[in-house]
């Protein structure tokens, strides 16, 4: 049954995740394609930003991977880290059918861009991957997705 429901959660994050906009789409504000937005590399363009992005990724799976936490106390924590988009599936995941892991190594940016990002983080279980957006530069991130190992 968690299996089951795990893998319902993941289906609903990737249809949630195909319906998005910005990579490429015209800016709302003047109807242009701002490239700025759709190009995607390793690196946020600064040791700082990729520094903040790594930062918010490996908090989140900190968070995110206590199966011992109970699940109040474990949504509560999460939600201020959480975009509307995954909070929206958080009442499907059950935090007891979660492996516990703690960060080990370094994070890496997978791919990147002002408003979105993909970063690697390497746990005690395996490697988590962590989609996060936000507003505009200087904004906090937000986590979209967790792909657990």
């Amino acid at each position: 049954m968690k299996t089951r429901l795990l893998a319902a959660v993941v289906l609903v994050m990737l249809a949630v995740s195909a319906c998005g906009g910005g990579d490429g789409s015209p800016d709302e504000a003047d109807g242009a394609t701002n490239p700025s937005h759709s190009v995607e590399t390793g690196t946020l363009g600064s040791k700082e930003a990729d520094e903040l992005a790594k930062e918010s990724a490996s908090r989140v799976v900190v968070l995110w991977a206590r199966p011992d936490v109970p699940v109040e106390q474990w949504t509560s924590e999460l939600r201020p880290q959480l975009s509307s988009v995954a909070m929206s599936v958080l009442s499907f995941v059950d935090p007891s059918s979660l492996k516990a892991a703690k960060p080990e190594g370094e994070a890496r940016i997978m791919a990147g861009s002002e408003t979105r990002v993909r970063v690697a983080v390497p746990t005690s279980v395996g490697e988590y991957k962590v989609t996060m957006s936000r507003d505009s530069r200087g904004t906090t991130w937000l986590v979209d997705r967790v792909d657990t190992p």
